[in-house]
């Protein structure tokens, strides 16, 4: 055997020996675990499906993979050389590490307690499931339900959290913060419940775009990109929704931005996959054009301003999108849309 092949063969070994450790380290040698009896899951008071918690020294835990998928982030990977889930509802993209105590939602950092194994199953503990995916998360005990508040109404203090770190997941300011729970200095606990601001006191402001826009001069062929744009995504009028869908899943079904990534590339642009990396390309824009990306909040689901939804400008005042109540289908005069219209944020066009 040559020694090439003995030293992969001793790598491989301990590669798998450091990942061996590592999982074993993720679920304390003495943490107490103890089963809880199928509950109901209820989202604003509906009850939407079941799920098994355990409970991790006296915290309630939920399976990661089962809520994630209950809360509509269909999109599911998983890296085994470093434990790293990654979900997404096609709007956010979550990384969460097992046995880490931070997570990214997109190009966020947030603190969470540390996610844990059990049977071979992932699992989180309430306060992070809050945290990670936006929502208010509690075990009701007299019917033994576990409640979800969507959007969340308010905020558990992790490990590591200031302030400022918060006020900046939720796309709003210390201060804002501060008066919404009549706090008088800068000093909270973990475990704490904070009040998020109202609406608005949240909003997410336009990413960082990139520095240089893709150069192109020829004004025939941009208005042909943009015109191309446009009749790509009238093929698919009448296509459903999915939350987290995949390009797989056309052109049967999309998610907002698995929509716009699809009709994009099929004129020749790239786009990210999700709606909020979306919103760093190109430049921003008051006066549209056909082909302009439009963004805006889902204060149904995100109580922090952020980027929830995507859509193309048709020119005429109308949107084409996918959405979650119609599938792909047009909006007409969007801006003055009663709905759409109160939770625009803004316009970038990439076809430039």
């Amino acid at each position: 055997m040559g020694r090439d092949v003995l030293q992969r063969i001793r790598r491989t070994i301990v590669a798998i020996l450091i990942l061996t450790l590592t999982f074993s380290m993720l679920l304390p040698v003495h943490a107490q675990v103890q089963k809880v009896p199928t509950a109901g899951i209820a989202i604003n008071g509906k009850v939407v499906d079941g799920i098994n918690p355990i409970i991790i020294n006296g915290k309630y835990h939920l399976p990661f993979l089962q809520l994630s998928k209950i809360l509509g982030y269909n999109n599911i990977k998983y890296e085994q050389k470093t434990g790293t889930y990654q979900v997404t509802d096609g709007s956010t993209i979550i990384r969460m590490t097992m046995g880490g105590t931070r997570a990214k939602k997109s190009n966020e950092y947030i603190n969470i307690e540390p996610p844990r194994w059990n049977n071979n199953t992932a699992y989180v503990s309430m306060n992070a499931a809050g945290a990670l995916f936006n929502v208010y998360i509690y075990y009701k005990k007299d019917n033994g339900s576990v409640q979800i508040q969507r959007p969340a109404g308010q905020y558990v203090v992790q490990s590591g959290d200031t302030l400022w770190t918060i006020s900046r997941a939720h796309h709003t300011t210390v201060a804002d913060l501060k008066a919404a729970n009549n706090l008088t200095t800068n000093i909270i606990s973990v475990g704490q419940k904070l009040k998020i601001p109202a609406r608005d006191k949240t909003h997410e402001l336009e990413p960082i775009r990139e520095k240089e826009p893709v150069p192109n001069d020829h004004h025939t062929k941009l208005e042909n990109q943009r015109q191309g744009v446009i009749a790509e995504a009238k093929k698919y009028l009448g296509a459903g929704y999915k939350f987290g869908a995949s390009l797989a899943d056309a052109p049967k079904l999309f998610d907002c931005s698995s929509f716009t990534m699809l009709v994009f590339q099929q004129n020749g642009i790239q786009l990210p996959r999700v709606s909020r990396d979306q919103a760093s390309k190109g430049f921003n824009v008051n006066e549209l054009k056909a082909g302009d990306l439009m963004f805006f909040t889902n204060s149904e689901i995100y109580s922090d301003g952020r980027i929830g939804h995507v859509g193309v400008y048709m020119g005429d005042g109308s949107m084409i999108h996918a959405s979650s109540s119609k599938g792909v289908s047009i909006t007409k005069n969007v801006l003055t849309n009663p709905y759409w219209g109160k939770n625009y944020l803004f316009s970038k066009r990439v076809i430039q």
